[in-house]
């Protein structure tokens, strides 16, 4: 972690109102493209990097253990998101899952399509390196995994990318 990181974390330990909102403009851009990538709703997204930061100034006495303030965020909103994706499977299960199932397999080519198709474990790997600009280090660290797991489950979800996009695009 750089100085700059160092110091906004004493800022915010120390309870600042400037440092929330540096911390804001910093992070919520990329936090964002991480959550519309696993959650694939422009307003799930938003409410996911909103619960971020709402469960970071309720526990602004836990910033004490924060090493890597990157990492602790992306593990935030990795939690957030699990938390909508959660609610969502229990909605979809009280509707008619075969006109959700047939919705998903009707939808037009690119990206957030075929990454909506990509398993969980893997979409969140593409989604912290890509959309959050995080390093394979740091996406251990979000996802408590080694960096030789998240390097390999990003490898296997670029393959996976491909052959989707492939297929689609035959279609």
């Amino acid at each position: 972690m750089d100085g700059t990181d160092d110091a906004l974390l004493r800022h915010l330990r120390d309870g600042r109102e400037e440092s929330w909102a540096e911390l804001y403009d910093r992070s919520a851009p990329r936090l964002f493209r991480a959550a519309w990538g696993l959650l694939n709703s422009r307003e799930e997204a938003e409410d996911a990097v909103q619960e971020v930061f709402v469960g970071l100034a309720r526990a602004r006495g836990s910033l004490m253990e924060v090493r890597n303030l990157d990492a602790y965020l992306f593990s935030s909103l990795r939690r957030a998101c699990g938390q909508m994706l959660e609610q969502r499977s229990r909605v979809q299960r009280s509707t008619d899952a075969a006109q959700a199932v047939g919705s998903t397999v009707e939808s037009p080519v690119d990206y957030q399509a075929a990454l909506a198709a990509l398993p969980l474990e893997q979409r969140e790997v593409i989604v912290l390196k890509i959309d959050g600009g995080l390093t394979f280090e740091e996406v251990a660290d979000a996802l408590a995994i080694s960096p030789n797991t998240a390097a390999s489950r990003y490898r296997y979800a670029l393959e996976k990318l491909r052959g989707i996009l492939e297929v689609r695009t035959r279609e």
